[in-house]
């Protein structure tokens, strides 16, 4: 593994942060926080234009032919700048489609890319197998919760069963009936009920044995590239800690002068830097060979400890500043609440490793 960018790297990163921070300020921010502005049609449209929502489609299907570290970089200044947007899942679909041998795939790839359709993906996790929905008959029944970007989706990718076997599909929610639930990081969700709608206008991406390995592989690329833009809203925090330890004068000189409040500082760079690379190594494992999730799951277990570390660590050395609402703090530490438990906590972690190490848990007896 290269710990240096690459040129592609690099120009994605410079590219989104000036992007980002021109289109996103803090004003806009905390629009999104209070339900006052969400993602416009404009912004999805830069995206599309940018190429930013199909880095993972290969460049013969109008995507940008990118790797999984080269779209790590854009998804990291994307937790970096705290905007809340449909990249990763967005990039998510665009791989899986581009792998999927069913007849049709290629027809929803090519709306993906072309910027017509956004696409998502369901948050149930395979191990969790954290879906009711099934289809029988040709009709969808059942629920699909906490779907992301469910407002500005065509499209999401889930597993359901159909006909008492596993699947896994591009499902239509056009028409569907979806309630909203607001968590902490900003993003839209909705719980998305089918009730008793047609099958047709969806795509069955595979069934049985193939279906579940494409839910794997669905489940540690959402995991892996999601634990990246935790890694960039921790770089993000300990920027702004810096910064606010140098500047804070207490007794005569800034506090970033006293041993403790170094000590924490370099706690928070350790934290940050642990994760960041741990979750790079991971998705390089897992580019390398999807079948190796093992690292994913190491590296998601690490960050959930650290991201509440870190969270702790930062408040702290902030003071009463980075209690208020005011400060633009919250909106990274929220984020990093949300991010570090999605997929899944520290004891799934640990089960999910010892499944790939194909190891009994301890205090078990074959």
């Amino acid at each position: 593994m290269q710990f240096a960018d690459s040129e592609t790297q690099r120009l994605l990163r410079n590219t989104a942060r000036s992007y980002l921070e021109s289109r996103f300020p803090w004003e806009r921010l905390y629009a999104f926080e209070d339900g006052k502005e969400r993602l416009t049609d404009g912004d999805l449209a830069g995206f599309a234009d940018l190429g930013w929502l199909s880095l993972l489609a290969p460049e013969s299907a109008g995507g940008g032919g990118a790797s999984l570290l080269e779209a790590a970089a854009l998804i990291e200044e994307f937790g970096y700048a705290a905007v809340p947007a449909p990249v990763t899942v967005s990039n998510v679909a665009a791989h899986l489609l581009a792998q999927a041998d069913a007849a049709g795939a290629a027809g929803h790839l090519a709306s993906l890319t072309s910027g017509n359709r956004v696409y998502t993906i369901a948050e149930a996790t395979r191990r969790r197998s954290g879906t009711t929905l099934s289809a029988t008959g040709g009709r969808l029944d059942g629920m699909l919760p906490l779907v992301p970007f469910c407002d500005v989706a065509s499209f999401v990718l889930a597993p359901l069963v159909m006909d008492g076997q596993p699947a896994f599909a591009a499902l239509s929610l056009e028409g569907v009936e979806r309630e909203q639930v607001r968590l902490l990081d900003r993003a839209s969700y909705c719980n998305v009920q089918f009730r008793g709608r047609s099958i047709e206008d969806s795509l069955i991406l595979a069934t049985g044995e193939q279906a579940v390995e494409l839910h794997e592989r669905c489940d540690a690329l959402i995991t892996a590239l999601s634990l990246i833009e935790l890694a960039g809203m921790m770089q993000r925090i300990l920027e702004m800690t810096a910064a606010h330890i140098s500047q804070r004068v207490q007794f005569g000189q800034p506090i970033a002068k006293f041993q403790a409040a170094r000590h924490r500082a370099a706690e928070l760079l350790t934290q940050t830097e642990t994760t960041r690379w741990s979750a790079y190594h991971a998705l390089w494992r897992f580019q390398c060979d999807p079948s190796d999730t093992e690292e994913v799951w190491l590296a998601k277990h690490w960050a959930v400890r650290a991201a509440d570390r870190v969270y702790q660590v930062t408040h702290l050395l902030h003071g009463g500043v980075g209690v208020g609402m005011e400060h633009p703090l919250h909106l990274y530490t929220q984020g990093l609440a949300a991010l570090a438990v999605r997929g899944g906590t520290m004891p799934e972690m640990v089960a999910r490793t010892i499944e790939c190490l194909s190891q009994p848990p301890v205090g078990t007896h074959s």
